[in-house]
């Protein structure tokens, strides 16, 4: 039973006037940060602090962004993974929120133990086999083979002996205190995201002095076994891909394109991928053509990553009804962009913001594998994961691969869970979204639960890690609590967000539609926004990628915008697009996307193309097999 609600009065009032961090760092040696506009400064700290030997330091870089306006507090911001970087993160971050919380909170970022360019733990070799490997349980032998691969090929990768035994979370807390000490042991609200939750729970409780607010989104319930918190978001992901099926018949162009139950044509496709892996042609940059491997992993990977984000679940259900009418390609190009593996070389790779390795050093080093040798860990899950099968038909990869590594992981952690996180004089405020398959909603309920003077804002429908999205609610009650501390309303509040959003509907299904001009320079257009190699460009170098069904597209950079050079480009086997185009960045109406293509095929044309956004407008000329490309003109 949840209990009463405290009576708080002044509890979350703004505290006594405190040094700003721009004042508190005077002292520090501050330079510009390498991946932002944010100032950074490095402290040299023991490698291990429990060794008590001053030889050994890690050097640890936090990233400073201070109020614009008025400091109403320090915010510590703990981004999620583990794994992520908080420096390569900060300025995306920043810039998705309201303008307002940069002009009144003064925030610090930390590049933890294990991420960054100094310290990153990354083995895009190794990751990549063990992401790939259609390791299912009908092969015990293979799945065991596999996970120790990783280790041992990872470690190896990485070369880095001293680090592995000292990058796990308590360490890592200890480097963010020492740095509050550092400016002075001012009073900080902690703010978490996903694995950034346990980071800040563990915070709040071994340095209670420091908190002034503690705001969880996406959270660990840290008392959890390994077992339990694989158990839970399992479970949680499994009937949030069902509901993401079943909401695919409620979508008129979905269902039209899938051409049948959504369950149906997946569990098709993986009873397919689970006999053998699949050869899916891909045309490389240089416009070769080369069959790559589509497996069960990548299917599962895509089908839980997919759940994360109501956006993510319309891109997997485009991308499955593809694959349901024969066309594996978007679905292996999904698998390569999510696991952020080179389409040309089928190898991992370096990401300046995610560190693939100390996912693993991490999550080993906090949780605890249990009793026996590594193979009789990793015996005792593949087990588990047996009796566990019939409840989680779909994703059950998701419950014991990471587990068997973590099993056979060098370094392990205290075999008693933490206690439950307990609050303490401060508020707590406990983000959560119900379509959340990696946190799932259990978890943020016990949390709530255990903790003194906490409050839960939870979002039907909402996805994992829910603040800064552009949603009224939670952002308005968060950013009450941290400029006034203003307290939410009641203990508990619920808001909304649609489940799934912008189902974008495959293009020319219906082959009568290609002799339609604008029919298919819309589809141009369609395809161009979501094509998913084109959305790993880093915008600054020119850069060409296979078009799906062969030749090329080349972007390059210009003073406005972008500009693209189709080479025979096919986004369908029998329509090739040569000519340029321009995505012009501006907002006004000389903004939007201008084409200028010949096709060749089963219709033949000379099109001119505009598209303006700022004008929700479109324009045609030109010539479609042999007449004037024209506008459709409809009337009643």
């Amino acid at each position: 039973m949840r209990h009463a609600v405290p009576a708080l009065g002044l509890l979350a009032s703004p505290a006594a006037a405190e040094a700003t961090l721009a004042e508190a760092s005077l002292g520090l040696e501050l330079v510009p940060c390498e991946l932002s506009d944010l100032s950074c400064v490095t402290l040299s700290l023991p490698l291990d602090p429990r060794a008590n030997d001053p030889e050994k330091t890690i050097d640890i870089t936090f990233a400073l962004s201070f109020a614009h306006v008025e400091s109403r507090g320090i915010l510590f911001y703990v981004v999620g993974g583990p794994g992520g970087s908080g420096l390569a993160s900060a300025e995306g971050y920043l810039s998705a929120f309201n303008p307002s919380l940069t002009d009144y909170m003064d925030i610090v970022f930390i590049d933890q133990r294990g991420t960054g360019p100094d310290h990153g733990l990354s083995c895009p070799v190794a990751q990549t086999t063990f992401d790939l490997a259609p390791a299912t349980l009908a092969d015990a032998d293979a799945v065991l083979a596999t996970a120790q691969a990783y280790v041992t090929d990872c470690i190896a990768e990485l070369d880095a002996a001293d680090l592995l035994p000292v990058v796990n979370t308590d360490y890592a807390v200890g480097d963010f205190e020492a740095f509050r000490r550092m400016i002075g042991a001012p009073k900080v609200w902690l703010y978490g995201e996903s694995y950034g939750t346990q980071f800040v729970q563990a915070y709040a409780t071994t340095y209670p002095e420091a908190v002034r607010g503690v705001i969880v989104d996406g959270v660990v319930d840290l008392n959890l076994s390994a077992e339990g918190f694989y158990r839970s978001y399992t479970l949680a992901a499994e009937k949030i891909l069902s509901a993401t099926f079943d909401a695919c018949a409620t979508i008129p162009a979905c269902q039209a394109d899938m051409g049948g139950d959504a369950a149906a044509v997946y569990d098709d496709l993986a009873d397919r991928l689970a006999q053998a892996p699949v050869k899916v042609p891909l045309t490389l940059a240089d416009g070769s053509r080369t069959d790559r491997p589509l497996t069960s992993a990548l299917l599962e990977t895509n089908a839980f990553y997919a759940l994360y984000s109501a956006e993510g679940r319309g891109e997997f259900l485009r991308v499955l009804a593809a694959a349901g009418r024969g066309d594996l390609e978007p679905m292996l190009q999904l698998g390569y962009s999510n696991l952020y593996i080179d389409p040309e070389t089928a190898v991992g790779m370096e990401d300046p913001g995610w560190f693939g390795a100390a996912y693993y050093a991490i999550t080993c080093a906090d949780y605890d594998s249990g009793q026996g040798t590594p193979e009789q860990r990793a015996s005792r899950i593949i087990d588990e994961a047996r009796a566990f099968a019939p409840e989680a038909p779909r994703l059950l990869r998701s419950y014991y691969m990471e587990r068997v590594a973590c099993a056979l992981w060098p370094y392990q952690g205290q075999d008693k869970r933490p206690d439950p996180y307990a609050g303490g004089d401060w508020p707590t405020l406990v983000l959560n979204g119900t379509g959340d398959p990696i946190t799932p909603m259990p978890m943020a309920y016990s949390v709530l639960d255990n903790a003194r003077n906490a409050y839960g804002v939870f979002m039907e429908g909402g996805p994992h890690v829910i603040w800064g999205r552009g949603f009224a609610c939670p952002d308005s009650i968060v950013e009450a609590l941290l400029y006034d501390g203003t307290l939410p309303a009641a203990r508990e509040q619920r808001c909304s967000q649609d489940f799934i959003m912008d189902y974008l509907p495959l293009t020319l299904t219906d082959p009568a539609d290609k002799a339609d001009a604008f029919k298919v320079a819309r589809a141009i257009e369609t395809e161009l926004l979501n094509a998913l190699p084109l959305g790993n460009w880093d915008g600054e170098s020119e850069t060409s990628f296979g078009c799906p069904q062969g030749g090329t597209v080349t972007l390059s950079t210009t003073e406005a915008g972008t500009r693209y050079a189709f080479a025979d480009c096919r986004f369908w086997p029998d329509l090739a697009l040569t000519g340029s185009g321009d995505d012009i960045a501006m907002d006004d109406a000389g903004g939007g996307l201008i084409l200028d293509l010949a096709v060749t095929g089963v219709a033949t044309g000379q099109i001119s193309y505009r598209s303006s956004p700022f004008t929700e407008s479109q324009s045609l000329s030109g010539t479609w097999n042999g007449q004037p490309a024209a506008l459709p003109r409809s009337w009643p």
